[in-house]
């Protein structure tokens, strides 16, 4: 008799501890990976006198890379966040005139989200970005990096006890830039990314 009330008071006072062991969901810091569908659009406007001509080119190619970050329990429901990611894409887009490759990507961006059952979050994301291309013409290369912003949403899910996994899509602008007399007209190209990912995040 006395060794159950001994082993139940054990297992009483245990509880709390037990429950403050247990992580939060979506609050603290997390690194992961991502990968998936990602398609560079370039819109190319050039003018030769008074006529314009206006043409579009996608190249579809598969984005990957890594992420840091921190979330923010603001309140039971409510989640901020805070992310650094690195991203890379296969792929180019070729024009009749010259060729445009994708290099790595950089975004520093927050989320605003809110959480669906006690281990899932729908969420908002937006904030700066710097993109890496190069454009060859077959007489020249030239890199250059260009800041813009990314805009998206997502769903994240908590998988295990420290992880989680999420879906997202974003697009982002890059602007827009004159290529000038070098490419035979007046011309200027408009810079824009649609991606669709999935990734992974370790929590701590």
């Amino acid at each position: 008799m006395f060794k159950y009330a001994f082993a139940f008071a054990a297992m009483a006072a245990a509880a709390p501890v037990l429950a403050q062991d247990a992580p939060i969901p979506f609050n603290g810091p997390f690194v992961g990976v991502q990968g998936g569908w990602q398609q560079d659009r370039q819109n190319l406007r050039t003018t030769n006198g008074a006529v314009e001509t206006r043409s579009t080119v996608k190249g579809d190619g598969f984005a990957y890379g890594g992420q840091i970050g921190y979330d923010f329990r603001l309140s039971p429901s409510v989640v901020l966040g805070a992310e650094v990611a690195l991203t890379g894409r296969s792929g180019e887009n070729d024009f009749n005139t010259f060729q445009l490759s994708q290099g790595r990507t950089i975004g520093a961006t927050a989320r605003l989200g809110t959480l669906v059952g006690p281990a899932g979050l729908v969420y908002v994301r937006g904030g700066y970005a710097n993109a890496r291309y190069t454009l060859d013409d077959g007489l020249s290369r030239v890199s250059e990096n260009r800041d813009g912003y990314t805009v998206g949403a997502g769903y994240e899910q908590m998988v295990a006890r420290n992880v989680s996994a999420r879906v997202e899509y974003g697009f982002s602008k890059f602007g827009k830039e004159e290529l000038g007399a070098s490419f035979g007209n007046q011309a200027e190209l408009d810079y824009t990314r649609h991606a669709v990912t999935a990734g992974l995040n370790l929590r701590f």
